[in-house]
């Protein structure tokens, strides 16, 4: 992604090493993501009551801030930027608990009205943009079976439209069906969105 000067001036001004540029070694070291309108989202870390406790802020290009937030991880993911409703505002990750295969996250969905909180548990091993305004989340329960939960973000409020379950009969089998959630897009629609990947991280 290209990097706006105002946006490489603010990753400058901080004086911190950007997020998606680090390998987890142990411990988070502080470090920053500058999104594409040229807000700036700084992370710092120190030891925390069950993992490490972390801080974020993100100021707009004005340097007025948009939003404080504190969290405690034990993700050894670093948070990270995507626009998941296609609206062209990063949208951004902050991983708190990874297990074997998911992780839970804070997410932060950006758009012209600022930087809010639209979830502070949401989680998954993918999390990709569908259609505008749709993305989804994989989730492994177990080795033959893993979910598809989609979303959708009015700018306000997070909708969990759907959710799919796609069972592995074999090496060659999986059935997908609708788990929960409103059937407008119908069935089809949804499992065609998630077989590819989920056959993927088989």
């Amino acid at each position: 992604m290209l990097i706006t000067t105002i946006a490489a001036l603010a990753l400058q001004a901080a004086e911190l090493p950007s997020c998606d540029a680090l390998e987890y070694e142990g411990t988070h070291e502080d470090c920053v993501l500058v999104t594409a309108d040229g807000s700036t989202a700084t992370f710092t870390f120190q030891p925390g009551e069950w993992g490490e406790a972390g801080n974020l802020a993100i100021a707009g290009a004005d340097g007025e801030t948009a939003l404080s937030e504190s969290f405690e991880t034990e993700s050894f993911f670093y948070p990270s930027l995507i626009d998941l409703d296609g609206n062209g505002f990063d949208d951004i990750l902050v991983p708190l608990i990874t297990g074997n295969v998911n992780t839970e996250y804070v997410l932060i969905m950006g758009g012209e009205g600022g930087y809010p909180v639209a979830s502070r548990e949401i989680s998954g091993h993918t999390l990709e943009p569908v259609t505008p305004g749709l993305f989804v989340t994989h989730a492994r329960s177990s080795a033959v079976e893993h979910f598809a939960s989609f979303f959708t973000w009015n700018g306000e409020a997070l909708d969990h439209e759907a959710t799919v379950s796609i069972t592995f009969q074999d090496e060659d089998t999986s059935v997908c069906t609708l788990a929960t959630g409103q059937v407008g897009r119908g069935e089809d629609f949804y499992c065609a969105a998630v077989m590819n990947t989920s056959e993927e991280t088989e």
